[in-house]
């Protein structure tokens, strides 16, 4: 049987390996903000688009692949909220 290292060398790995795992913890956190950023964007964009014409949302769905509620549904979720305000005055 191999031998154990010093104790030192495994704190000094524990050290490492738990800063490492630290990281790549923010990073992640740092992706799923940036992803949901980058959906409210997008969402935001579509949203107008939507009523551009007779039908629009239906040619949305065909381009997208999401179906005609998941548009209207994550339109709505991702409203500024300007607009938002605006529609319920109507």
């Amino acid at each position: 049987m191999s031998p154990r290292p010093a104790e030192e060398a495994r704190t000094q790995l524990k050290r490492e390996v738990t800063a490492a795992m630290k990281r790549r913890e923010i990073r992640h956190k740092e992706a799923d903000r940036i992803k949901q950023e980058a959906d409210a964007e997008f969402w935001q964009s579509i949203d107008p688009l939507r009523n551009a014409y007779f039908g629009a949302q239906t040619d949305i769905a065909v381009i997208t692949g999401f179906t005609r509620d998941h548009i209207l549904k994550q339109s709505k979720r991702h409203r500024s909220s300007g607009s938002h305000r605006e529609e319920e005055t109507r």
